[in-house]
């Protein structure tokens, strides 16, 4: 029994810690496509990917 709880423990930690990293990745990714859309000239575009992340 003991095993089985420190499996699930474990998995729930490991789902939590990949649920964060990609949030935050795709935040960082959505900020590099708007800031390299804004400096081309597409302001708009830019501005909505960051409304996005707030």
């Amino acid at each position: 029994m003991r095993w089985i709880m420190r499996l699930i423990y474990s998995t729930l930690v490991f789902a939590a810690g990949w649920l964060f990293n990609f949030v935050f990745d795709i935040q960082f990714a959505l900020g590099v496509v708007a800031g390299w859309l804004m400096r081309e000239g597409y302001a708009n575009v830019g501005s909505i990917l960051l409304d996005l992340i707030k």
